[in-house]
């Protein structure tokens, strides 16, 4: 347990005694919470849902860029070997990693909790549906997470990593979308809508917690996981 903890520590820290971290954290908030004031003010709405609503696409550029030195600066340094010595499994070697970055994007998402504080003192919220969509951010963020994960330990090169994972990631939150859905046959949008993390989350935005969609970033985040944690085995 302790080596876990250590590694964990390792990877956090990296962002923690790195400026490059905090510009990182310091981006996604000020993003978030400039891409929502600005349909605030256009929009004249009081409500948290649009701001959720863009999550999913800063997620989608945010949390490929952290994640895809995971394994890929350890492959290209020559470190990935050394990682495998030490008195951990490759599951926990992953679960680590995996921890470490979850930390880092619930660090990110409280930095935009001045939103609801502020309109608090503007408009009555619905707390528990402020909770509630939070809640979405941090299954949608564990299901991104273990997507990037996977990609970063398949090559030793960040930017293919990071690449390999937001384009990934953008064919499951477009399939939600007029763009893609409109060229697909109806039956067949019917059944890929499913699979579209968008189409799940906003469950959470409308502050429904449904099992079905917990199951769904669960499944998500626990198979890409379980991918990562195989490849290590492979010693690749």
């Amino acid at each position: 347990m302790k080596p876990m903890l250590t590694l964990f520590r390792k990877e956090l820290n990296y962002y923690v005694n790195n400026v490059l971290g905090y510009i990182v954290i310091i981006l996604f908030a000020v993003f978030a919470n400039f891409l929502f004031m600005k349909d605030v003010f256009v929009v004249g709405s009081a409500s948290l849902r649009p701001f959720f609503s863009i999550i999913p696409w800063l997620f989608l550029v945010f949390i490929p860029a952290v994640v895809m030195r995971s394994f890929a600066e350890e492959k290209k340094q020559n470190t990935i070997e050394v990682l495998l010595t030490l008195p951990l499994t490759e599951s926990q070697i992953v679960i680590a990693k995996f921890a470490s970055y979850f930390i880092l994007v619930l660090a990110s998402l409280l930095l935009t909790f001045s939103l609801p504080v502020s309109f608090s003192f503007l408009a009555r919220l619905y707390i528990p549906e402020i909770l509630i969509g939070y809640l979405g951010c941090l299954f949608l963020a564990s299901s991104f997470i273990s997507v990037s994960m996977y990609f970063s330990v398949l090559t030793k090169n960040q930017i293919i990593s990071f690449l390999a994972s937001a384009f990934t990631l953008f064919i499951l939150l477009g399939i939600s979308t007029e763009l893609i859905s409109s060229l697909l046959p109806k039956m067949v949008q019917d059944i890929l809508i499913y699979f579209s993390p968008i189409y799940h989350f906003q469950n959470f935005i409308k502050g429904i917690v449904d099992l079905r969609s917990v199951y769904f970033f669960l499944s998500i985040t626990f198979l890409f996981v379980f991918l990562t944690v195989v490849h290590l085995e492979k010693r690749d």
